[in-house]
């Protein structure tokens, strides 16, 4: 019976790619590149990878995080929170495969898959197309801000997809009215992903439910049971946001834990809170506006600046696009005009979280998908009316594409590498393993304990007992040093065997007898015996 299903299984994949060659090659492309090198490109690991790295390891290990929580549903991280769901989904990857960059960027890059998948599924609701579904899978395959969110491990890659895999859902409750269910519930765990869908979903989910039950694609009782279920899984993100707003004790459970953070980075992100709302939005909305029209937000690891989010061609197309599909969904006389009204409604609210964000790439990244949407209609429109420039236009992005990989994996190591601080890890592992006394961790790195914790494997219980605060409390709380390491600006101790850890743009000590010294692409050991 199983060598009976796994032929049958074997049998429609190849009907599947004899049916549609290019689809699958188009897929097969974007996961080549989003898979290849991905433990070594970015080159090290940024800050906030480690931090979520090390608190699902320690989660994953002994029950708590780097800060003593158990279970909790959003991390303290440096103190001023980081979401949780990307930690708790990267557990089995830490399990199979230990702690490493690649097992921690495995969430994005499965999530980056899928997310070709669904969008291709969602695209084919949106045109019925076959054409219109192979223009998607290779807008979506080369788009370098679907590449570059696959292939690290920032939590907040997690929420547009999230968002994509709801709308897909939505969609397909047109034709079955379970779907919406799945709906809800991928729309309330997006409130554990990121900060900005505190803002997003609510509204989303509202204006969605209003439409459904307005023409009639959805019974009232469903609308009001998939609300029940929202609220059951959104309360315990509502009480941590109330209990971080009004200063309350965190509140523990066997199951979970509602944690309180030293000040919430939601406050930091977001002009919501700011004394001048006004000005602080209008500024934010200039800075979408650049980047909607540059493709960039001069961040080296959310786009390279000569290919943006989507090409420097690509402003035109989705342009061209929106308006088309506003002119397509102005009656909602069909399915698929009320599918098109919800991407529309999708991107409004994402433009409308520019306003309450300060902006970067990251921070609106749920506005990508329905921006790529619109280039796949936009092209559409204009194969039927000019194949000839709709042929070199698809050519033109073509270039750019090769043009993207041959930089990031030829120059964008070199230029990302100091950013993500390379070779620290080996570093931290080599002066760890060489000296039995004290390592002197240089300050040249953005909360360089984290990096302790992560290639060292340290024992949470063991760095909460030690761990040294030079602002305990803060927003971003810095660690003097925690066991035998010592964090900030290394100084050679006379006559104390240690090990000392240097910036590579940094004086570094002469060797000297009893003295060895070792070079790593950014940083240097050097070890006093």
């Amino acid at each position: 019976m199983l060598s009976m299903r796994k032929w049958n299984w074997l049998n429609t994949c190849y009907k599947g790619f004899k049916n549609n060659p290019w689809l699958v090659l188009l897929f097969l492309v974007g996961a080549v590149i989003r898979i290849l090198y991905i433990g070594s490109i970015p080159p090290g690991l940024n800050q906030d990878e480690a931090s979520i790295g090390y608190d699902a390891y320690a989660i994953l290990h002994y029950g708590i995080d780097r800060n003593g929580v158990h279970l909790p549903i959003h991390l303290i991280a440096w103190g001023s929170g980081q979401n949780a769901l990307y930690a708790y989904l990267s557990m089995p990857f830490i399990l199979l495969f230990g702690l490493t960059p690649m097992s921690v960027r495995m969430v994005s890059l499965f999530t980056g898959l899928l997310g070709m998948i669904i969008f291709y599924l969602v695209a084919k609701h949106l045109f019925k197309s076959s054409a219109a579904g192979i223009a998607a899978m290779f807008f979506i395959s080369i788009n370098p801000w679907h590449i570059m969110m696959s292939r690290w491990a920032l939590e907040s890659n997690l929420f547009p997809t999230l968002i994509l895999i709801a709308v897909y859902c939505v969609m397909k409750s047109f034709q079955s009215p379970k779907w919406s269910y799945g709906f809800t519930i991928i729309l309330a765990l997006s409130l554990y992903a990121y900060g900005t869908a505190y803002f997003f979903v609510p509204l989303f989910i509202f204006t969605v439910a209003v439409l459904l039950l307005f023409k009639k694609v959805l019974k009232l009782r469903t609308i009001l049971w998939n609300g029940g279920l929202f609220i059951l899984l959104a309360l315990p993100i509502f009480m941590f946001v109330m209990l971080n707003r009004l200063k309350l004790q965190e509140i523990s459970t066997p199951f979970f834990t509602i944690p309180r953070l030293t000040n919430p980075r939601v406050d930091q992100i977001s002009t919501i809170f700011s004394g001048n709302i006004i000005e602080a939005a209008t500024n934010n909305f200039r800075k979408f506006i650049s980047i909607f029209l540059s493709g960039n937000d001069g961040l080296p690891w959310n786009s390279i600046s000569s290919f943006g989010y989507a090409y420097p061609i690509a402003v035109p197309f989705v342009l061209l696009g929106l308006v088309i599909l506003l002119k397509s969904s102005l009656h909602l006389q069909d399915q698929t005009q009320m599918k098109q009204v919800i991407v529309i409604i999708w991107l409004f609210i994402a433009v409308l979280l520019t306003f309450i964000t300060d902006v970067n790439i990251n921070r609106i990244n749920v506005i990508f998908y329905p921006l790529i949407l619109l280039i796949v209609s936009g092209l559409m429109w204009l194969f039927r009316k000019e194949k000839v420039v709709g042929v070199i236009s698809v050519i033109v992005f073509g270039i750019f594409f090769v043009m993207f990989t041959t930089v990031y994996f030829r120059d964008y190591p070199k230029q990302i590498g100091p950013a993500f601080f390379e070779s620290i890890g080996e570093a931290i592992q080599y002066a760890s393993t060489e000296s039995d006394g004290k390592i002197y961790v240089t300050n040249r790195v953005n909360m360089p304990y984290i990096y302790v914790l992560f290639y060292e494997r340290i024992n949470p219980k063991d760095f909460i007992n030690t761990v040294n605060y030079t602002n305990p409390g803060g927003a971003f709380q810095q660690v003097s040093s925690f066991g035998r390491y010592v964090f900030g600006n290394p100084d050679l101790v006379p006559g104390e065997q240690a090990s000392y850890i240097y910036w590579n743009g940094d004086p570094i000590p002469m060797e000297e007898e009893g003295m060895s010294i070792k070079r790593f692409a950014n940083y240097t050991v050097v070890t006093v015996q």
